[in-house]
């Protein structure tokens, strides 16, 4: 296994060995220069900025990406993990809140094109044109970090939310509008 960094085009960071590498292309995409990674597995870490995903910055802090790619021939196949901490609103009381958010996620992508008639409904698989040599990561790690934030948003489990009359948050106080409609 090798351990491979990321690089901007302009100059290379702690590349083991010295062309195997991923790069941030000039409108901040996260690519893989694929002649770089011989058939084997390697493995590649790294810290990421919101904006080199396409993501908003007020809600994503640094995502710390683990890709490990496993090559065979044609067939790239990568298992992304992917750590960020979001800034969130709770969906009833409004506060403001930091989340983590984990995801693991495999990708297969083949270089070729399938045969006529052929489809593929696999979504885990992606077919790329054969004499590609930058693979572009970005969409497919932004579109896991996206789709693993929470549905429903609670800065935690037992909130009380908001008073509908008055607004005053529960988890504060009781206000006078609750102790009203008590009695």
């Amino acid at each position: 296994m090798e351990l491979g960094s990321f690089h901007t085009q302009n100059s290379m960071l702690d590349l083991l060995p010295s062309d195997c590498y991923i790069f941030f292309s000039e409108i901040l995409r996260v690519k893989v220069h694929l002649a770089a990674y011989p058939a084997g597995v390697h493995r590649i870490r790294e810290d990421l900025l919101p904006e080199e995903l396409e993501l908003d910055p007020s809600v994503f802090n640094a995502v710390h990406a683990d890709l490990t790619l496993d090559r065979h021939d044609r067939y790239l196949q990568f298992e992304f993990r992917l750590h960020a901490e979001v800034g969130l609103q709770c969906d009833r009381c409004l506060a403001d809140f930091t989340s983590a958010v984990e995801v693991r996620s495999p990708m297969i992508y083949v270089l070729g094109t399938p045969s006529r008639g052929e489809a593929i409904d696999d979504p885990d698989l992606t077919v790329i044109p054969p004499h590609t040599s930058d693979l572009d990561l970005t969409a497919d790690l932004r579109d896991a970090l996206i789709l693993a934030l929470p549905r429903k948003r609670l800065c935690r489990e037992t909130c009380r939310g908001l008073c509908p009359t008055c607004g005053a948050d529960w988890n504060e106080s009781v206000c006078a509008c609750a102790t009203r409609s008590e009695s």
